[in-house]
């Protein structure tokens, strides 16, 4: 159910008594650039902290408890070249707790429209707190090599000057570099001029929702976005980069040109086809790779649905690389020769229905996918299951061969 509060600022209520919570999100999106990722994500943490009504996160909490234990998140993440705002409030549905919805989206709108200013400037000793806090997240994120070796992939494949290059997230140098102004600036405006979508889901009353919707005073605001938000990477010589740090695993990451994106008629068939290479326990770099010939201790692969690329990622010994690389990559020239069976097929085929029907209990899911299908102006896709069963070998035959190297990444030992 689609309805607008003002022109740019929508809302999508979806009425179901599935869940006993009721969820809230308030989506502010524009495009990436450059520098605005590090500073919309230091404004996400701020906004959720605290407000002029609520100045500390003691205050904060202590109201939100006495709201029988709601809670709100605010995050940062990115759709193709959309830079997304989030703001998410998690409360009791209204059956168990009347009126907690309307004082939930009143909530919302203090944090949103009155956060903790002073001159004009965020509260100095509340923003000096979130910066250091984003700081020290960004810098324990290099702790994980497996994460950390994939963000350098991310990196490598998108090496050409592009925005996509940048994690929605920031970069450390930047998160250490980003001052109070550029904050409020940033403030300003995503509040005036990004396109904002606020989702409801839960056992609600739509007339209840909206009058409380209706309270918050969003201004009208012409949208910037573009009629597609997908990334096409310019196509570029093979890159490679291999880095030593003191780490007694090796970290191999690939990256694969796959120009299939979220929503089109192939995705669903790559989904299939991704679970058959590396995305479910029946995939050939699980069963053959990691199982079966015991050269990895991970070994799978990921679409990058919005950017049109697959990885492979895989932790391994440091005096078994040679041996798991050749491996991980017969892989996908068996794939691409038609080399699998019709159980192994059945198989990841249940096993992704499975998680469909189990994903339907899960509001954040249902929220998200929701969210991306609206930026990406897409209807309500066709029954799930259905086109899973109809994917055939030939299909995926015809996808893996679409599989081009576009990327190496490679983090191993000093010695």
């Amino acid at each position: 159910m689609d309805f607008q509060l003002a022109n740019g600022v929508n809302v999508h209520i979806i009425p179901t008594q599935q869940f006993k919570q009721t969820k809230v999100l308030v989506n502010f999106t524009t495009l990436q650039t450059r520098e605005n990722a590090v500073v919309r994500n230091l404004l996400a943490n701020l906004l959720v902290t605290s407000s002029e009504k609520y100045p500390t996160q003691t205050v904060l909490s202590r109201h939100l408890a006495n709201l029988y234990g709601a809670a709100v998140s605010g995050y940062v993440t990115r759709i193709g070249h959309a830079h997304t705002l989030r703001l998410k409030a998690t409360f009791v549905n209204e059956h168990f707790a009347p009126h907690v919805l309307t004082e939930m989206i009143a909530t919302l709108g203090e944090l949103i429209f009155h956060p903790l200013m002073v001159n004009d400037q965020f509260d100095l000793t509340t923003w000096q707190r979130q910066q250091a806090n984003l700081v020290a997240t960004l810098k324990s994120w290099d702790d994980d090599k497996q994460f950390y070796s994939v963000r350098q992939l991310e990196k490598l494949y998108y090496q050409t000057g592009s925005v996509m290059e940048i994690p929605s997230s920031g970069t450390l140098p930047q998160a250490e570099v980003v001052t109070n102004e550029a904050t409020v600036a940033a403030y300003h405006q995503m509040l005036n001029e990004d396109q904002v979508d606020i989702f409801v889901i839960g056992d609600v009353d739509v007339d209840t929702v909206m009058a409380s919707l209706r309270q918050l005073p969003f201004q009208p605001r012409e949208s910037h976005l573009p009629a597609t938000l997908f990334h096409h990477q310019p196509k570029e010589a093979f890159k490679e980069l291999v880095e030593h740090q003191p780490i007694q695993q090796a970290h191999l990451n690939l990256a694969y040109t796959f120009p299939v994106y979220f929503g089109e008629p192939d995705y669903r068939p790559a989904i299939v086809m991704n679970g058959i290479l590396g995305g479910t326990p029946y995939s050939k770099l699980f069963v053959n790779v990691r199982e079966k010939a015991s050269l990895t201790y991970t070994a799978s692969s990921g679409l990058r649905a919005f950017s049109g690329h697959l990885i492979i990622s895989a932790g391994i010994g440091a005096d078994q690389v040679n041996q798991a690389e050749k491996l991980i990559k017969q892989q996908i020239v068996a794939l691409q020769n038609g080399d699998f069976d019709e159980t192994t097929v059945a198989k990841v085929k249940a096993g992704l229905i499975n998680q469909y029907y189990a994903n339907q209990d899960d509001e954040n899911y249902l929220l998200g996918r929701a969210l991306a299908r609206t930026i990406l102006h897409q209807a309500q896709p066709s029954d799930y299951p259905t086109a899973i069963q109809a994917v055939t070998p030939a299909k995926i035959v015809d996808l893996a061969q679409q599989l081009e190297p576009a990327a190496r990444y490679f983090l191993e030992g000093e010695n």
